[in-house]
């Protein structure tokens, strides 16, 4: 979906400084506050749904993840929201991934450290790096299960790095276990029967994982990479591909 150039929204305290990212309901941008720090800044657009319930549900989605955001270290930081009705948008505050650079932050050339720029840049990263990519978001994925919550859009574009540390994104999409069954979800990472429970969060996880260790396309699953044999790390693949599997 095409959109028209938009001027930056006018969100209080903070400077909209560069557009990082744009989907067809919402916007991220760069942003700075007073207090200095960059942060993402995402506005989703009432315009850009046909009707009220799915901006309705990504609101709903920021709601319920509010609540264990701060508690936990290992999920994204949700800083603040708001909501504009007479604009038409809701906002939402958050941590802001590192840059892909490695370097600090400049507005003029940030491009936001995802794990699919990551594998963009790396093709395949080292098992013992995957492992601990792996893990940090294996226990995210834990907490906000045992909070009745389900993300229901794993994949490595929805996950950045913070400090250096993995961290699932895209946090409209969540919803509660009991009623998170919808049409969100990525082809090749959503299991057949669709999104919306722990099983199937955990079954998305298995194909970042697998991206992430093999170097390949998800929908490559369970093919082991070309030259498998001559990689260094080989063991170590052999048996976190029997976890994947």
């Amino acid at each position: 979906m095409s959109h028209p150039p938009l001027d930056p929204p006018s969100i209080p305290d903070y400077r909209l400084l560069a557009l990082i990212g744009r989907g067809s309901y919402g916007d991220v941008w760069l942003a700075r506050g007073i207090t200095g720090p960059h942060r993402a800044i995402k506005v989703v657009w009432r315009r850009r749904f046909k009707n009220d319930n799915p901006f309705l549900r990504e609101l709903l989605g920021l709601q319920h993840f509010a609540a264990v955001s701060l508690i936990e270290a290992r999920q994204l930081a949700l800083l603040h929201a708001g909501y504009n009705e007479a604009a038409g948008f809701f906002y939402y505050v958050m941590e802001a991934a590192d840059d892909a650079g490695g370097g600090p932050i400049d507005p003029r050339t940030y491009v936001p450290n995802t794990l699919s720029e990551a594998l963009r840049r790396r093709k395949r990263i080292p098992a013992t790096q995957a492992l601990v990519i792996t893990a940090s978001l294996a226990e995210g994925l834990a907490g906000l299960h045992a909070r009745g919550l389900v993300h229901r859009d794993i994949k490595p574009s929805n996950i950045i790095f913070v400090n250096g540390t993995a961290k699932l994104a895209d946090i409209g999409t969540v919803g509660c276990i009991s009623s998170a069954r919808s049409a969100t979800g990525t082809p090749g990472y959503a299991p057949l029967e669709g999104p919306g429970t722990p099983a199937a969060d955990i079954f998305s996880l298995g194909k970042v994982a697998y991206e992430i260790l093999m170097g390949l396309d998800r929908t490559n699953f369970p093919r082991l990479p070309e030259g498998f044999e001559r990689l260094p790390d080989r063991m170590i693949l052999l048996e976190l591909n029997e976890i994947i599997t």
